[in-house]
């Protein structure tokens, strides 16, 4: 019988998942916004250096985020969880296209 550790089915778990769902939101970098037919879509970049095109309702980050905006500067990304206490709960990450402009 073979005994798989929770950390080896977590990891092939993770390795299936797409790629915009297995970088975390801090390792994406949102490289351009893109206005069309369609509304803004955002252009984003994973650390392996690949890009991709996301728009409204575009699953990404490793906690079922999903883009919930995108602006002509921005993505919004809405993530969904329990709280220590049982209670579903909401966060937004906001990923800005030029994050040292909003500092000064």
């Amino acid at each position: 019988m073979l005994f798989r550790s929770r950390g080896e089915e977590g990891e092939k778990a993770k390795r299936s998942l797409p790629p915009l769902q297995r970088a975390g939101l801090t390792e994406i970098n949102l490289i351009g916004i893109i206005w069309g037919g369609f509304g803004y879509t955002a252009m984003v970049q994973t650390p392996d250096g690949k890009g991709y095109s996301v728009r409204r309702g575009t699953r990404i980050g490793p906690n079922n985020g999903i883009v919930s905006k995108v602006t002509q500067n921005s993505i919004v990304v809405t993530e969904r969880y329990t709280d220590i206490y049982g209670k579903d709960q909401e966060r937004e990450y906001v990923k800005l296209l030029h994050p040292s402009e909003e500092s000064e």
